[in-house]
């Protein structure tokens, strides 16, 4: 084996773009003993190019990738990481994935797979540091199901809990109470959509390149998740037991109620909005926000979070398809326009990325027309050059 194929088949492995073929060769390599030196020469190098300030020590490299996975030990909800730690993360969490396959205990789900997945081993499996190629299930051992891939019905089981597919939607139902936590992760890749069915009956609708991190069944006195980009949450009611959304530096906490939070990260603000109910809005120790059915609130880096009234009737309107943006940066407008699209746009002039736009259309309305909708109301114009939209 090169390392420079062995290289190749890792890139191609972490893309989510491996072949049935390629998947079997990397599996029999891993399987091979002769190959360890070679996998952690290449996973170093890798390492130490991404996160060139992060040092990498090859030889203990296995219990590196248990102990930052923590297999035995994981925490309800990881603390903030820099971006070298991510980048990190993301290539151990590989090196995690080649050890599981090893020992036989990582499963990939495909359409023509028969029997349901049955979760053996409990990890903190990793939100992802960018948008996945599809859209996905990580369960708690590290096995992927991509959900556009598989049929309709039970996909896996947990100790106590059963995932179901229908659809867009996947239903988790919890038959007992489990004696471990699984922590499950679901991912929309860009101009993807998927609904969750939490454990505790509430609903999860995530837009384009977001991803949320949840315990496979709720326990103790509170419902906690995390998420990663937009959704829309329509939350079961349970007394004394507040449900408990962590996205960056902000935690929205309610105990039943629908709303909206957009949270990508890399942007400058994040919104809540409030379709029905009360929930309340933090920043560490500091309440940012107290929102009932009508009202949002944008925070911002560096500046007051800012309340304003919104009509209930087009909070999450994305999820119909219709794309609302008022008093928006023009930068932050074409960012969600990349997700939805699933294309790449580019503002060649600063003074117009911040110009402040308010506009709406229907996704069915097209890219192309929803760009020349825009260019009209700034005084701008664009054009495609190899298959990027240029606004200038």
């Amino acid at each position: 084996m090169s390392k420079q194929r062995l290289t190749w088949l890792l890139e191609q492995h972490l893309a989510n773009k491996t072949t049935e073929q390629e998947r079997q060769e990397l599996y029999e390599l891993v399987k091979a003993n002769d190959n360890d030196e070679l996998f952690k020469q290449v996973l170093s190098e890798k390492m130490q190019t991404e996160t060139p300030g992060v040092p990498v020590d090859a030889a203990p490299w296995q219990k590196m990738i248990q102990d930052i996975v923590g297999i035995d030990k994981a925490p309800a909800l990881p603390v903030k990481r820099s971006a070298n730690v991510f980048t990190l993360y993301r290539w151990v969490a590989a090196a995690a994935v080649l050890v599981l396959i090893g020992t036989g205990t990582y499963f990939l789900m495909t359409r023509t797979t028969k029997p349901a997945l049955t979760v053996t081993k409990s990890t903190l499996p990793a939100l992802p540091v960018t948008p996945v190629n599809k859209n996905s299930l990580l369960l708690a051992d590290g096995s992927h199901i991509w959900l556009d891939e598989v049929n309709n019905g039970k996909i896996a089981t947990l100790e106590g809990t059963t995932i179901t597919k229908k659809d867009s939607q996947i239903i988790y139902t919890t038959t007992s109470n489990s004696r471990e936590t699984y922590y499950n992760v679901v991912s929309t890749a860009r101009s993807g959509q998927y609904e969750v069915v939490l454990p505790d009956g509430s609903h999860v609708w995530l837009n384009a390149a977001s991803a949320i991190r949840f315990p496979a069944s709720f326990t103790g006195k509170e419902r906690s998740v995390e998420l990663l980009g937009e959704a829309w949450f329509d939350v079961q009611h349970a007394d004394k037991i507040p449900f408990i959304i962590h996205s960056g530096n902000m935690v929205t906490s309610v105990m039943g109620t629908a709303f909206d939070i957009k949270a990508y990260p890399g942007e400058r603000s994040m919104i809540v909005a409030v379709q029905r109910g009360k929930v309340k809005v933090q920043s560490g120790n500091q309440l940012l926000a107290t929102l009932e059915k009508g009202r949002q609130v944008k925070v911002t880096t560096n500046t007051s979070p800012i309340q304003s009234n919104i009509d209930p009737a087009i909070i999450a309107g994305w999820r119909k398809g219709d794309l609302y943006y008022k008093d928006e940066r023009l930068a932050d407008i074409t960012a969600d326009l990349q997700r939805v699209f699933n294309a790449s746009i580019q503002i060649k002039k600063a003074s117009l990325k911040e110009e402040i736009t308010t506009v709406s259309f229907n996704k069915n309305t097209g890219l192309a027309k929803a760009l020349a909708i825009i260019c009209r109301i700034t005084d701008a114009r664009f054009s495609v050059n190899n298959g990027i939209y240029i606004i200038e």
